[in-house]
């Protein structure tokens, strides 16, 4: 788990270097559900384009693993001319 989220961090860096248009929103709540939000917002108006919320636990992995796409989706290629 500590291996995702710290690709995760990894990417919401290079998304911000490489892209003018975007940016990556990580959100941690800890309470007793430990709630992580992730979301690829607009840089002009800070609108949310992808959003993805979930409770860490074994059963996020998958989850995580569809962010780590979506992330490199943004940062190779994605939403770069819009």
């Amino acid at each position: 788990m500590e291996e995702k989220l710290l690709e995760i961090f990894k990417l919401a860096k290079i998304l911000d270097e490489k892209q003018d248009q975007v940016y990556a929103d990580i959100e941690y709540i800890v309470n007793k559900d430990r709630t992580l939000v992730i979301s690829i917002r607009s840089k002009k108006n800070h609108a949310y384009l992808e959003k993805a919320s979930f409770l860490l636990s074994e059963k996020s992995l998958i989850k995580i693993d569809d962010v780590i796409v979506i992330f490199k989706h943004y940062i190779y290629g994605g939403k770069k001319d819009e």
